[in-house]
């Protein structure tokens, strides 16, 4: 009877810290979390498709993405 209650205390108390350290760290949903193909059209990383890459660009793109054709 004492190992149930206090198994019951110990696990009552383990959700509370779970709870409390998710709201001081912040933690979003992973529902919430942006994939990366969703960039937001006023990102300054957004690229725009009628400005082609300069030869800088296209190099990092060559090392970042070997396998993928550049235009």
């Amino acid at each position: 009877m004492r190992t149930t209650r206090t198994v019951r205390v110990l696990k009552a108390i383990y959700g509370a810290l779970v709870a409390a350290g998710r709201m001081y760290v912040c933690i979003p949903a992973a529902d919430l979390i942006p994939t990366p193909a969703d960039v937001p059209p006023w990102h300054p990383e957004r690229l725009r498709p009628d400005v082609p890459l300069t030869e800088c660009e296209r190099a990092l793109e060559q090392q970042l993405a070997p396998g993928r054709q550049v235009a």
